[in-house]
């Protein structure tokens, strides 16, 4: 008997959307590599039957289903799918990476399972999943704190899945309503720090009260830090492929230090907001210190590190210093070597103007390599109905890994 993944997402949709599946060699860039590539996104439904029956429900409908970030671990692939619109009947998913040439529409599998993903309304279960990290232990941590929309009135929250253990919940914490509301809190991406029992920093990217948020697992208790520089910061119209994106967009991106080398030196967290230029940054021992944090003398530690080029979403640090960043709208992907000034020391890695379409989540693998998740939020909104290849992992040869494991 054929399993479900031996259809493929053409074979699963038939007729209705087979103008949108003809087969294309996979491209290659002099320096990205498309890993993968959807025009919608599908999944190993439990049976048939309940593939249509999502259909004719509306409890999947394919074209509002988006891809955000990307982060892998020991063979497989994570993705988050955050539920911007109805229709999105997973929010965490995973594929394996395998050494086949033809890697177009995969199938994803809900992460860790069905059950964990598609009971919208119990609190307990994944709700709406954007930023996802994983430790050097196997653990991942995911941000179910997307409350942009009335999909669900659950509070948002941290959850900590085993990866060696079949994606067993290790932890929750769910955040109160003083630091993430259940109606406008926009967890969007996170950085863990091992040290201590381990740290979660984590940027807030909603318009009524963005920030960012620090969570200890040894105490489990969190805190918020709020500052102008995690603000909208210009009135600029972002255009990425002729369209413009004019909403004002808080602190977004963030990155971590690596270990350094001398016991005196500290970590550094760097931010900055989607619709700005400035990237700002501070030491991680501020952000742990729950008491300075509270009393707001922090501010005064805030470091303005340089401006950018371009408006940008996703950032990561890798284990030798070196800060790569997304161009949005040079449709790049720019690297940074945070051991000099960001102005006399930024280079373009990879640009590209059909490949690299809204650069969004990165990570890396174990082998020297950067991935990076491309999803084409400005279409996402403003054309979800256009025909093509909505979203692509690309891969970049580095030679580095991550911050994590420095």
């Amino acid at each position: 008997m054929r399993k479900m993944s031996d259809f493929g997402f053409c074979g699963l949709l038939g007729f209705l959307f087979v103008s949108y599946c003809s087969s294309s060699p996979k491209k290659v860039n002099n320096k990205l590599i498309i890993d993968f590539e959807w025009s919608f996104i599908n999944f190993t439904w439990p049976s048939a039957e309940d593939y249509h029956k999502s259909l004719f429900a509306k409890r999947y409908i394919p074209e509002n289903n988006m891809i955000s970030n990307v982060k892998i671990y020991d063979g497989f692939m994570y993705l988050s799918l955050p539920r911007m619109k109805n229709g999105t009947p997973v929010t965490l998913a995973y594929i394996p990476i395998t050494n086949r040439s033809d890697k177009q529409e995969e199938l994803l599998v809900p992460y860790p399972n069905w059950d964990m993903n598609v009971k919208i309304g119990n609190c307990t279960t994944l709700q709406n999943v954007r930023g996802i990290e994983i430790d050097k232990f196997g653990v991942m941590w995911v941000l179910d704190g997307v409350r942009v929309n009335d999909l669900t009135d659950c509070p948002s929250k941290l959850v900590l899945l085993d990866l060696n253990n079949f994606g067993s919940v290790m932890d929750s914490f769910e955040f109160p309503e003083s630091i993430c509301p259940k109606k406008g809190c926009f967890l969007y991406s996170l950085v863990v720090d091992d040290r201590d029992g381990g740290y979660a920093y984590i940027t807030d990217h909603s318009l009524i009260d963005p920030g960012i948020i620090v969570y200890s697992r040894h105490k489990n208790r969190a805190w918020k830090l709020r500052d102008r520089s995690m603000f909208s910061e210009v009135k600029d119209n972002l255009i990425v492929d002729d369209v413009t994106v004019t909403n004002m967009a808080p602190v977004a991106g963030i990155a971590l230090s690596p270990t350094p080398r001398f016991a005196k030196q500290d970590k550094s967290v760097y931010y900055s907001s989607l619709s700005g230029y400035n990237i700002y940054s501070l030491s991680a021992k501020i952000l742990m210190n729950e008491d300075y944090c509270k009393s707001g003398k922090w501010r005064q530690d805030v470091t303005l590190v340089g401006k950018k080029e371009s408006q940008g979403d996703g950032m990561i640090m890798d284990h030798k210093g070196n800060l790569f960043l997304s161009y949005l709208a040079k449709h790049s992907i720019c690297k940074w070597n945070t051991k000099k000034k960001l102005n006399d020391d930024i280079n373009v890695v990879a640009k590209d103007a059909n490949m690299l379409s809204w650069p969004d989540g990165f990570s890396f693998d174990s082998d020297g390599n950067l991935y990076v998740a491309v999803v084409g939020g400005n279409k996402y909104y403003s054309a979800s109905n256009y025909i093509g290849t909505k979203y692509k992992i690309l891969k970049l040869r580095t030679r580095t890994k991550s911050y994590i494991y420095s």
